[in-house]
């Protein structure tokens, strides 16, 4: 009966270490599993500052582009016009001062006009290329904040996960030790 009894110990612990290694190994996995997708969502975070960085370059890029062109439009072919203008209004008329001037002062409106709206155009870039960067910014704080929820939301479910398997684990040592005691009462007694 000694035998017996030193058999079905071992067998009781083998239960409980086995129990235990399954609780551990499920545990180890559930880390395994969060510390993966939180590397995941630390990569995707560094890639979506990279290309907001990209986009930012691009934007100051452009703007000094559209300013470059209009400086040299005002100061290159702009001023060509003008003078072109002028010669061929004196050539096609040839008669008049009044009319050379009437035209001069048209081109210098005209002029004066796309000057404006060259400025107007070069605002409304410089204007466009702020709103982007802070629509990128905006974009990268929702960005930060819907990969923070989600790393949450893992965690909650990790959490409940591992609540539910801790209890499973629970009810099956407590099953196992209720009909370990049950036998061992029915089988001395007590």
């Amino acid at each position: 009966m000694t035998e017996k009894n030193d058999n079905l110990e071992e067998d009781l612990d083998a239960i409980v270490e086995s129990t235990e290694d399954s609780l551990n190994e499920t545990t180890d996995v559930i880390g395994d599993k969060a510390n993966d997708l939180k590397k995941t969502t630390s990569e995707t975070f560094d890639v979506v500052k990279e290309k907001v960085t990209e986009l930012e370059d691009g934007a100051k890029e452009v703007l000094g582009n559209v300013k470059d062109k209009a400086t040299e439009f005002i100061e290159g072919d702009g001023k060509e016009i003008l003078h072109k203008a002028k010669s061929k209004l004196s050539e096609l008329t040839g008669d008049t001062e009044e009319k050379l001037n009437e035209f001069a002062d048209d081109v210098k409106e005209t002029t004066a006009a796309f000057i404006e709206d060259t400025k107007e155009t070069f605002d409304d870039a410089k204007e466009k290329a702020s709103d982007l960067a802070s629509d990128t910014g905006e974009k990268l704080g929702e960005y930060a904040d819907i990969a923070k929820e989600k790393v949450f939301e893992f965690a909650d479910k990790a959490e409940d996960k591992l609540e539910d398997f801790t209890e499973d684990a629970q009810e099956t040592y407590t099953e196992a030790k209720e009909k370990t005691k049950g036998f061992f009462h029915r089988l001395f007694g007590k």
